[in-house]
């Protein structure tokens, strides 16, 4: 069996725990690590080994904005949930909006970042119930992604060619409003497959993860080859 290791990145607010569903549905076989940017004290940066294996990204939402860039250089596939590759959409009057809301959370944190982020984890997980809290975390690192979404940007030159990429949006995303994996078809020419899960919201890599697990195995070529893969899970 053809060795496979995932690496998966989470969004803003979040943390490695928002992973969790997966370690119920992956196989065992397969190497399965998850970063941590660091919002609760608990910054962790798994790398990729150095064997023969397929190796595969997991990006949800702004986890495509801090993940470490060298691995895009060695992964063999990189799948985006609920992804964007700005945070304002393109067109004008959408843009000022977006600044806008941006501008005002930005503002509340400041005053009551409790309150802030217990409403972004409801809206995340929306339209399923919010299960994640936490009560320490670093102020500073979150005010400063909350800035960095203003202008971080991911590029068609971030993409290398003959990478597989796939991009799974949910229908009833209410923090970015409108799904936005379809831009990343314009980024790589096309060179993507985009799929849309109608009742999941922004969260739905944890609240849909055996449709976006299912998926997933229907897309790579790995897994055609070896059915153990779809079958022996982690106990």
């Amino acid at each position: 069996m053809e060795p496979l290791e995932i690496i998966a990145y989470h969004g803003w607010g979040f943390d490695a725990g928002f992973w969790n569903p997966w370690k119920k549905i992956i196989p065992a076989e397969i190497t399965f690590k998850t970063a941590s940017r660091g919002y609760f004290f608990d910054e962790k940066s798994p790398r990729f080994s150095n064997s023969d294996s397929t190796k595969i990204l997991f990006l949800h939402s702004f986890g495509l904005h801090w993940y470490p860039l060298k691995h895009i250089e060695t992964a063999d596939c990189i799948v985006i949930f609920n992804g964007f590759p700005s945070f304002h959409p393109e067109e004008p009057s959408l843009q000022k909006k977006s600044k806008i809301i941006l501008e005002k959370m930005i503002a509340g944190f400041e005053k009551n970042p409790q309150k802030v982020l217990q409403q972004f984890w409801e809206n995340t997980f929306f339209p399923s119930k919010n299960n994640f809290s936490k009560q320490d975390f670093d102020k500073s690192l979150l005010q400063k992604d909350l800035q960095l979404l203003h202008k971080s940007k991911f590029t068609s030159e971030h993409f290398k060619t003959g990478k597989s990429i796939i991009c799974v949006d949910g229908g009833r995303d209410k923090i970015l409003g409108n799904p936005r994996g379809k831009e990343f078809m314009v980024l790589t020419k096309r060179n993507a497959v985009y799929h849309f899960i109608k009742e999941a919201g922004h969260a739905l890599p944890a609240t849909h993860t055996a449709d976006c697990w299912s998926f997933i195995n229907a897309m790579i070529a790995i897994f055609g080859a070896n059915g153990n893969y779809r079958t022996q899970r982690h106990q």
